[in-house]
């Protein structure tokens, strides 16, 4: 059991335990006794909790992060209370982020259907409710589940403030066995996977996850797709949690987790661009072309929803959403998350977000040192990027 340390970054992490006050929420200043399981402990005052850790420190300075985990049941409660008091707490204190996770798993799932509706079958995993007008077999519901589970699960354990787990209510998706069923749910013209923003909904056309009922049974060719649900419900989990996202970030988050190493219910976190220069070159009409198209981020990032569909219409979307999926991967990996997580810190607290964007992004950054960092990042994954004209 471990805990991070702000004096000792790079060694091994320290342990502490402490006493618990059984009293009110104490609020950011009030320093109390923790106590970890093994024992020992600490005199702090905690910042920040999210899904999994707490950063606790003094006079206001982080200076450790903990586990809930390594938490005595009594001290995790406490702490997990503290986050619920107020919507506004801090999941965590950009000053001192955890480190990388190496992986995230989703915790083993019981899918059950539960019944048909109107032509609609219904599933239901621990976060998900799932429907689909065709009749899926229980074990691939599971896999599809375990991809939604897996993606909620790598979201919370990432350091960076994304949202603190403990949802009231399930997140809806909806499976479709038709084209004609898909657009009448709201599914965007040419897509086969769609966040429909009005009703809060991730719509899934099957056919093109190669799930299709053929004249000889159930066609279930969808291992090498999955990169469709895990972009999809990375837009179902954030515009719940995020909902005032620029639209680069709207999706080139998306696409960054699409492109994260998964297999059954695990992913891999670390060194995040090991599959990335594949994913970026997905959909090139020759093997040996190496070769993005890069928006130039002063336009990109000034884009809002109807600018970037306008564009999609334009059959520039692949640019687009390479070009997103490049500056996201940028942003993420400067010092260590930190502006990312001013960032989204700044949204919940309500401010702008091109304010929050201009401080704590670009952060005094000039567009054209920021674009030869983008063509010099793409080329050291294997990547020829050339400016979009």
């Amino acid at each position: 059991m471990h805990l991070q340390s702000a004096a000792l970054p790079k060694r091994p992490l320290a342990l502490f335990t402490g006493y618990l006050f059984v009293a009110s929420i104490c609020l950011a200043g009030d320093a109390r006794s923790w106590r970890l399981r093994s024992g020992r402990h600490v005199e702090a005052e905690v910042l920040a909790v999210d899904g999994v850790r707490a950063t606790l420190g003094t006079d206001g300075v982080p200076k450790w992060i903990v586990p809930l985990a390594d938490f005595t049941s009594a001290d995790a409660e406490f702490a997990l209370a503290w986050r619920k008091a107020s919507a506004r707490r801090p999941l965590v204190d950009p000053h001192l982020l955890a480190f990388w996770p190496p992986h995230a798993v989703a915790d083993p799932i019981e899918v059950r259907a539960t019944g048909e509706v109107a032509g609609q079958f219904r599933y239901e995993s621990p976060n998900f409710a799932i429907q689909s007008d065709l009749k899926l077999p229980i074990p691939v519901v599971r896999d599809l589940a375990m991809v939604f589970e897996a993606t909620r699960a790598a979201l919370i354990a990432l350091p960076l403030g994304f949202h603190a787990g403990g949802e009231s209510e399930k997140y809806p998706v909806l499976l479709t066995s038709s084209i004609a069923a898909y657009t009448a749910a709201g599914g965007g013209p040419g897509t086969g996977g769609y966040f429909e923003p009005r009703e809060q909904r991730m719509l899934v056309l099957l056919p093109n996850l190669g799930i299709q009922a053929t004249s000889t049974g159930t066609q279930l060719r969808y291992a090498n797709q999955l990169f469709v649900l895990k972009h999809e419900v990375t837009h179902l989990l954030l515009a719940r949690w995020h909902r005032s996202l620029p639209y680069w970030l709207h999706e080139g988050f998306p696409e960054y987790v699409a492109s994260l190493p998964y297999i059954r219910g695990r992913y891999t976190l670390q060194n995040p661009g090991a599959g990335m220069r594949d994913y970026l070159l997905k959909w090139r009409q020759s093997p040996n072309d190496r070769t993005i198209r890069l928006i130039p981020p002063a336009q990109l990032m000034q884009m809002d929803p109807a600018a970037w569909n306008n564009a999609v219409e334009q059959h520039t979307a692949y640019d687009l959403y390479n070009s997103a999926h490049l500056l996201t991967y940028y942003i993420i990996q400067q010092r260590g998350g930190s502006p990312i997580a001013s960032f989204l810190e700044a949204l919940r607290r309500g401010s702008p977000p091109e304010d929050a964007q201009k401080k704590h992004l670009l952060a005094g950054r000039d567009f054209p040192a920021l674009t030869r960092e983008l063509i010099a990042l793409a080329r050291r994954i294997g990547v020829e990027a050339k400016l979009a004209e």
